[in-house]
């Protein structure tokens, strides 16, 4: 039984070698590999419409992104604007029937036609 004794410890050896480079080494990551972060997701301006109908903004409520644009178009049979209240910082003017325009939103505010008083918006910027 002595030749197998021989070859038992070689097993015994060669096992142990195995399980040792299994285990790794410990060594540190490597500060110098490249780190990837998910960069903050930046949001593209869209338009988003506001018709202006039956003597009423549709839809009255508009929420937006800062950069956004909302265009405003006068569907009815007369004259409208669109102006902020409380202090007129924006208008569009007097729109004729199938006129836009449009407004880089900045800032949330609620808003009027000055022709037609009853007539009420609000633009919220997210």
């Amino acid at each position: 039984m002595k030749p197998f004794s021989g070859i038992r410890s070689s097993a015994v050896v060669l096992v142990s070698c195995v399980l040792l480079a299994a285990c790794g080494t410990g060594e540190k990551p490597d500060t110098n590999a490249p780190t990837f972060t998910k960069a903050a997701e930046e949001h593209v301006p869209i338009a988003v419409s506001v018709s202006i109908a039956q003597m009423k903004f549709h839809p009255e409520k508009v929420s937006v992104h800062r950069g956004d644009t909302i265009v405003f178009t006068n569907n009815d049979v007369v004259d409208h604007d669109a102006t902020a209240l409380p202090d007129s910082s924006w208008t569009s003017g007097p729109l004729h029937p199938g006129d836009s325009w449009k407004l880089v939103a900045d800032s949330t505010s609620e808003y009027f036609c000055s022709i037609h008083v009853v007539m009420r918006g609000e633009v919220i910027v997210e």
